[in-house]
This record gives C-alpha cells, structure tokens and sequence, in this order.
C-alpha cells in the first residue's frame, strides 16, 4: 500500500506509538532527558540568538546607510529644479504699481539692476538666460556680477548687442567676494589683479588696492548688502563676514557708493550714514542679487540722454538715480520644473536628509575662495541616536514575537484540520463488499 492509498487515521494510528513502546523508551531515556526548565533555558537562548542577529543587522544596514548617505547630504548638490529648460515669455511692468522714490525722476527711461550672477560663479542661469530674465523682470539694463570673474558680464554683454541692440544695455562687472567684504567693480572689462588669490582674508591695504585698480579701469567700486555681511550667525557667534570694514573706513578708502537695497532688504542705517554726512559724492545702488529666478523687488531708475552704456554709467557716476521698491516683490514669475537627476536621487537624499538630522553642522559662509569664514561647529544628537537604536532592538523583538505567534497560530489551524478530517473519516460507514 502506498501513502497516498492510505487513510488519514490509518497514518495518524501508525505514527502514534504505542503504550509499550513509549513506556519502555520512558524506561531507557527519561534519565537522559534534560529538566523542564533546562529546555526552557535553551530555548529561550535560541530566540534570544535569533533576536540578537536581527538586532545586528538592522544596526549594520543603518550605519552602513548613514556613511553612504552622510556625504550625499554633506557636499552633493543633486541640483532640484532644471532652470536650463525655463523660459522667459512673460514681462513686468513696474511702473504700473510703483512711483520712484525721488518724484525728480518721474521720467526715467532706464530700470537698472545693479546685481546679479550667473552659472560662471554661483548662478542658476547662464549669462544668455540672465538677460532674458531680466527684460522679463521689466529691467532693460544690467550690470553682471559674478563671484571674483567678469567672464559672465563680458559673456552676457556680447549676447545683448547681438539680440537686443538699443532695446537692452548689460555693464560687466565683478563682486569681489572673501571673509571680510563683498564689493561690486562694476564697468570693467577685465578680472581686477588680486580678487581672485588674494585669499579669503584680504588686508585693508588689498582691499584699497582693488578699489584704486577698479578706478583705474574706469570702474566703480560698490559695497554690497551690509546688512547680510554683518549679521551674527546663529550658533556660529560671529558675524557671516568677520571683520568687515565700518562704513566710515570704506569711505576713507574711496568707495564710489553703497547697496542700500538688496532683494528685499533696505539698508536704512548705511542711507541715513550717507545723508548725515553730507555725502554727495557717494551712489546708492540696488541690485536683486539674483542666482534662480525669484521675484524682483527693486529697481534703479535714471534719466539717460541717450539709452548707451556709457551715458547710463556717467548718470550713475553722477549720482542722478532714484530707485523703485516693493518689499512685497513682483506678481510676475515661472516655476522651474523638476530636474530628471533629482527624481532619480530623490528618495536617497530624503534619506539622508533623515540621516542628518541626528546631527548639526554649522559651516558658516563660504568664502569663494575654497574655504569658509567660520570653523565647522558639530553638534551630534546622541539621545536621538540612543532612541534610534531603542527603536531597530524593539523592532526586532516585535518581529520575532510575530513569527512565533504565527507559528503558533499556523500550527493550531493545522492541528485542529488534522483532527476535523480524522473525525470525519472514522465516521464514515463500512461500505458493503
């Protein structure tokens, strides 16, 4: 007879041994069996081995995670929005809502933005795409500033006198940036000697010596957005630029003028600064500082005679500008869409955003000249840690809970089928031969 001939209780009968059988094997091993709470014991050590794996793992996988991910957070720019893709089809017209701050230059003909970078520094938008954001920002004239280079303004200036030649004006410039000032060398055709190795910590003597080299390029030399270079940093204790001159000093060194507005900020104190000291002969400039596309806030008005890059600098040289401001900003703009590279590495830098947030790090400003103005300050989470660790060893212990619980469960579904079928089979009636 075969097993699959068989009848269940035939087999459940056969693989029951029977009363002599077990009282003799009692009788030869009950001596070797090992006590109830001995078996326990082992078994008690299993589960805690196989827990004890579990935990291991699940510690391994995440600091194995977490040094994978930490410099993907740390130091890649996974780059979230495509602005090369962006077009620029739509316009503003400032003057629809906003009045100079000067009623004298009611009648200006040129709105001027006195600041902005491009992908050659730390812009988002190349030199090309920048001067069509701005004619789109209801600018029509320019003035370049890339980090410690004037490629992107000379780059920009060859594109607008190709394309817009009398409708739209660019002024090559450089923002001379380090640790102690940012300052805009506007109307120069050439990178001024010195901006970019004089180290991220210039003396005052270096900083002179650019301005008198800016003068003798026929350029002006403007400091930038004050209120941003001397803040205090949180957690840092110093100010994001330390050692930055007073506006006095500057003075004294022969700066041409002051950004009193950047973005949505007003300098009030460097304005009140120039008025109470009867400085005529310093500019006022504002600029969006603009590296993605964002609002516009503010926008330098003049009067030219005749709409050239020279007759809007000797205007600016001789302080004749007024400006437009609205703290609000713009109802003009586009959204950038999402760059292909940032989807595919999306759910990792979200990982290691999480990664991350067992621990601060405060870097400070970065200097432009492959360092940064401040030490690194660390702060590490260690309770978080602790907790996490808390969270994967209850995990761990969860799961294994849950296996043996189904276990059990399988093994009594199995049981209570096996005794329903040998019930049912033991009831059925001989059948006549």
């Amino acid at each position: 007879m075969t097993l699959s001939s068989r009848s269940l209780p035939e087999i459940v009968t056969r693989s029951q041994p029977s009363l002599a059988e077990t009282d003799g094997q009692s009788k030869n091993t009950h001596v070797f069996e090992k006590p109830r709470h001995r078996q326990l014991a082992a078994r008690a050590r299993a589960y805690g081995g196989r827990i004890g794996k579990r935990i291991g793992v699940m510690l391994t996988a995440a600091a194995l995670l977490s040094v994978m991910l930490i410099p993907l957070h740390e130091s890649a720019n996974i780059g979230m929005y495509d602005y090369g893709t962006m077009k620029f089809d739509w316009t503003t017209d400032p003057s629809a809502w906003l009045k100079p701050a000067d009623p004298a230059y009611s009648d200006y003909n040129v709105l001027l933005d006195g600041h902005a970078h491009t992908t050659l520094s730390d812009g988002r938008l190349t030199p090309e795409q920048l001067v069509e954001y701005a004619i789109a920002q209801g600018f029509n004239a320019l003035v370049v500033t890339d980090h410690n280079t004037v490629a992107g303004g000379l780059q920009a200036e060859r594109y607008a006198r190709k394309k817009y030649a009398g409708r739209f004006v660019v002024i090559p410039g450089m923002e001379y940036s380090n640790c102690r000032v940012h300052m805009n060398l506007i109307d120069i055709n050439a990178t001024v000697a010195g901006s970019s190795n004089g180290g991220a910590y210039p003396s005052d003597d270096e900083i002179q010596r650019v301005i008198a080299h800016t003068h003798a390029q026929g350029g002006l030399a403007i400091i930038n957005h004050i209120p941003w270079s001397t803040r205090i940093l949180e957690r840092l204790g110093h100010a994001r630029l330390p050692g930055h001159p007073s506006v006095k000093a500057l003075v004294d060194w022969g700066i041409d003028g002051f950004e009193v507005i950047n973005q949505a900020t007003f300098d009030m104190p460097t304005l009140q600064f120039m008025r109470a000291h009867n400085s005529s002969h310093l500019l006022f400039m504002t600029g969006s500082d603009v590296h993605a596309p964002g609002k516009a806030y503010a926008w330098t008005v003049l009067k030219a005679p005749v709409f050239t890059k020279e007759a809007i600098m000797n205007e600016i040289r001789a302080g004749r500008t007024s400006y437009l401001f609205d703290p609000t900003g713009n109802r003009a703009g586009e959204l950038p869409t999402y760059s292909p590279r940032y989807l595919a590495l999306a759910p990792l830098a979200g990982a290691a955003e999480y990664i991350a947030s067992f621990y601060d790090r405060y870097s400070g400003q970065y200097s432009f000249h492959g360092t940064h103005c401040q030490r690194d300050i660390v702060d590490v989470h260690s309770r978080s840690i602790g907790y996490l660790v808390m969270y994967i060893i209850t995990a761990a212990v969860l799961t294994e809970l849950a296996r043996v619980l189904c276990q059990q469960i399988r093994f009594c579904v199995v049981h209570w089928w096996i005794k329903r079928r040998s019930n049912s089979t033991v009831a059925e009636p001989a059948q006549p031969v």
